[in-house]
């Protein structure tokens, strides 16, 4: 495992846009999930842009502004960047987690269901689903494209370490990708 958090935050308030774009590009990260004041910001980076939620559907539409960013992160199977405000205006911190370092027997993965199903209509529109959940009607749109009926899953990659007298615990963990999620099939 291999943390950075020398995060060069230079242009970011300015442009935050454009340096999400230019870091996903370096590190190889593909996902984008950010958490707002306002609510959930998904995205994902492709063709030199980030491709946010709320331009594909108006509905979640939560626009990327620093001013009410609480965090984000990147992430991808390389690594992950997580960036988060600090206590003073203009302060912001960021690690970068990746494998690197870390034995295999010491990760774990598991796959968490996101909340909500398909919304149809409308369907699937330029790489993201609008998902749906309860009476509520609770919205995201994650930047995956699913039928109907069928949901999201994040996987979680889970690093191990070990306390003084040996006994395991999870010291990190990170978002690795946003997948399809599988059919649950119960066992009697």
């Amino acid at each position: 495992m291999a943390v950075d958090t020398k995060i060069d935050f230079t242009d970011f308030e300015k442009e935050p846009r454009r340096w999400f774009v230019k870091q996903g590009k370096e590190r190889e990260l593909r996902f984008f999930l950010a958490h707002d004041d306002d609510g959930v910001i998904w995205g994902h980076i492709e063709k030199n842009e980030l491709k946010l939620s709320g331009e594909v559907f108006s509905e979640v539409a939560v626009p990327l502004r620093t001013l009410t960013l609480q965090q984000a992160r990147l992430f991808g199977e390389a690594g992950e960047l997580l960036i988060w405000r600090g206590q003073k205006e203009g302060e912001w911190y960021g690690r970068y987690l990746t494998d690197d370092d870390f034995a295999t027997e010491d990760i774990l993965n598991e796959t968490h269901r996101l909340w909500g199903e398909t919304s149809d209509p409308p369907g699937p529109q330029d790489g993201f689903t609008l998902m749906r959940d309860g009476v509520q009607g609770l919205l995201h749109a994650p930047p995956l494209e699913l039928a109907r009926g069928e949901r999201a899953a994040l996987q979680v990659r889970h690093y191990l370490d070990y306390d003084e007298q040996g006994q395991a615990y999870i010291a990190l963990s990170r978002l690795v990708d946003l997948q399809k999620a599988q059919r649950l099939r119960l066992v009697v």
